[in-house]
């Protein structure tokens, strides 16, 4: 049984960390290309989902057989939320790249800083996939997935951070994007 557990860590690493470098997502060329290369998360919601004191909540006033159910709706959910996150952390991955490449040091300066951000967010959420998976698979295992909505939370600032420095009128409209 701890072989198996060790084997399935080791191959879900390499699959991050593959992930996290090589990403799937599509060039993105500014920050006026997000709209089209994202997908909105209800960030409320998503926190509502990963909160633990929610899950002793619904454990305490539900079934057990009726909180299995429920617990396992919530975890699908938040799997969903989770692959957005990875997904349009990805992207902005891509927009740091192009952004930290720009002339101006202090535009650059932006761009690495939301590449780094984007890449920790990725391999965050792809491990927290796996988390999850292991949660549908086995209901009772406590995992906290709190870290992953927090930092898309920092994750969007830094993107309204490049948008302000950019003086992007609609800046608002592409922050509810993601």
């Amino acid at each position: 049984m701890t072989v198996t557990i060790v084997i399935f860590a080791a191959i879900a690493l390499l699959v991050i960390l593959f992930r996290t470098v090589h990403g799937d997502a599509a060039a993105v060329g500014g920050v006026d290309d997000l709209p089209h290369s994202t997908e909105a998360i209800d960030l409320p919601a998503f926190l509502n989902l990963v909160d633990p004191a929610e899950e002793i909540f619904l454990r305490a006033n539900l079934t057990p057989k009726v909180f299995r159910e429920v617990q396992r709706e919530r975890l699908l959910a938040t799997v969903e939320y989770v692959r957005r996150a990875a997904k349009n952390a990805g992207v902005l991955v891509r927009l740091g790249e192009a952004v930290s490449t720009e002339a101006d040091p202090e535009a650059s300066r932006l761009g690495r800083e939301l590449a780094t951000a984007a890449m920790r967010l990725r391999a965050l959420a792809l491990l927290a996939l796996c988390f999850l998976y292991m949660r549908i698979a086995l209901p009772d295992l406590h995992l906290s997935l709190l870290q992953v909505p927090t930092r898309y939370e920092y994750l969007i600032e830094e993107v309204v951070r490049l948008a302000t420095f950019k003086r992007l009128v609609q800046a608002k409209r592409i922050v509810k994007t993601l």
